[in-house]
């Protein structure tokens, strides 16, 4: 249950990602043209403002996807851990079941 929810938090991450990159693509398309009047200017400057705000949240999701991934890592190996702890555990018929022998040992049989 855990790992799908780290999947679901993956893809909504890279999801907003594609968006944060086509914004950023837009962007730069403002910055690269050529301003003359003072509104054309300031209309630049704030554009690339909203560039470095934008590229700050792309650093983010990025950092939140490598974390995302380490606790992906992180889930699997407990699970991993889990299981091969139930297989320590003694012989037993089925979950929830009595421990196999424990009825041969009470003479009633198997």
């Amino acid at each position: 249950m855990l790992e799908a929810i780290a999947d679901e938090m993956l893809m909504r991450v890279v999801a907003t990602q594609a968006v944060v990159y086509r914004a950023r693509e837009q962007l730069d398309e403002v910055l690269n043209l050529q301003w003359e009047s003072p509104a054309g200017r300031a209309f630049r400057d704030r554009a690339a403002e909203l560039a470095s705000k934008v590229a700050d949240l792309d650093a983010r999701l990025e950092t939140a996807r490598g974390e995302i991934w380490a606790a992906r890592a992180d889930l699997a190996e407990i699970e991993a851990s889990m299981l091969s702890g139930l297989t320590t555990l003694g012989p037993v018929s089925m979950p929830g079941g009595l421990p196999i022998g424990l009825l041969g040992g009470l003479g009633l049989g198997n």
